[in-house]
């Protein structure tokens, strides 16, 4: 069994009763504070027996300032209603400002993640386009759909670029360049319905 407590999860149906999680992570950031230091991924104590208690307790810094951290996403998730060996092991962390992509590893200790592959801002300009990246969801298939906002001229340009969920390398764009949406943001869709909204 999963330990998320998700809504429609083939693999939890009744999610009241799924493990309770252990700890939650936390995409913080310094836009607009006047602080001059890399945004961070938080990882708080959710285990109420635990001294650490709802505090944070790690802190896994990104090596580069102004990306601005803003939603994360799993490179696996109950959604792959297929798949009931998916781990949750690898948080992926799209950034607004800078298009950078981070992946960490937060299967191998779980309270304290570790960064284990950047994808550059002019990797993404390249392959796909895009920019300015929203928030991450797995596919069906395993591999991780990132909206996107704009593209690299900072002009608005809705779409998604995908990442292979083996190597998290670029895979291009999701959409036919044609059928891009003039603007993005959040989404999510449902994979029983083959329904994207």
């Amino acid at each position: 069994r999963c330990k998320v407590q998700c809504y429609d999860c083939p693999v939890c149906p009744d999610p009241v009763k799924a493990p309770r999680e252990e700890v939650a992570y936390v995409t913080c950031t310094y836009r607009n504070t006047c602080i001059d230091q890399p945004d961070f991924l938080a990882t708080i104590d959710l285990n109420p027996k635990s001294p650490c208690y709802g505090q944070v307790i790690h802190r896994l810094p990104m090596p580069n300032l102004k990306d601005e951290l803003h939603a994360s996403g799993w490179s696996t998730i109950c959604t792959c209603h297929d798949n009931f060996t998916a781990k949750r092991n690898k948080l992926i962390l799209p950034c607004l400002i800078s298009s950078r992509i981070y992946v960490v590893d937060v299967g191998t200790q779980c309270r304290a993640p570790r960064l284990c592959k950047t994808i550059e801002p002019g990797d993404v300009f390249w392959t796909c386009n895009k920019g300015y990246h929203k928030v991450p969801r797995s596919l069906p298939n395993g591999d991780v759909l990132i909206a996107n906002m704009g593209d690299p001229a900072g002009n608005g340009k809705g779409g998604f670029i995908v990442l292979d969920c083996e190597t998290f390398e670029l895979k291009g764009n999701w959409e036919n360049e044609c059928e891009a949406p003039p603007t993005g943001y959040d989404f999510w869709y449902q994979p029983r319905h083959n329904v994207l909204v």
